[in-house]
């Protein structure tokens, strides 16, 4: 009696991992970055660009539209860094806006390439690619969704502002 109880507790401690593994495995799927691959699909994430000179961090957009990705670095501040067209066909990165400090001849050919490289590992499911050469590293993060913040946002624009009283 008191083994098959000992079993029976035993077995339902196996399934409450099982499943909880499960979930957690669910849950990192969920927030995972994905390729824009089709017209219309948008990611957003945080970029974090770590070199020897300095770091840059923020928030990268890319959109896919009629099969070529654009896409945009903000940083924290609001600052566009650098706003980009990728044409996956051709495998080809054209930078349409960069930041002064950046704004280069030599390191706008780094970023086409370094872009490059960083989509293609993207295309592969990978969140990191590494310059060797100039030991330059771009990092993505996923940036989580919040429906329950959406939905609230929404309602709030439905209410009255109050108004001062002179």
């Amino acid at each position: 009696m008191v083994r098959s109880m000992i079993r029976s507790l035993i077995y339902s401690l196996l399934v409450s991992l099982m499943m909880s593994i499960g979930l957690q495995s669910a849950c990192a799927q969920q927030d995972s970055l994905r390729y824009p691959a089709n017209d219309g699909d948008r990611m957003t994430c945080s970029v974090f660009i770590k070199s020897q000179r300095g770091d840059i961090s923020g928030v990268c957009v890319l959109l896919n539209e009629a099969g070529s990705i654009k896409g945009a670095i903000v940083n924290e501040f609001g600052v566009t860094a650098l706003d980009f067209t990728y044409n996956p066909d051709k495998d080809k990165v054209e930078l349409n806006h960069v930041i002064a400090m950046l704004d280069k001849w030599y390191v706008r050919g780094v970023l086409r390439e370094d872009i490059r490289q960083l989509l293609g590992q993207l295309r592969q499911g990978r969140d990191q690619y590494v310059d060797e050469r100039y030991h330059i590293t771009y990092q993505l993060v996923p940036i989580a969704e919040d429906k329950d913040l959406e939905d609230n946002n929404s309602e709030d624009n439905d209410t009255e502002e109050p108004t001062l009283q002179d």
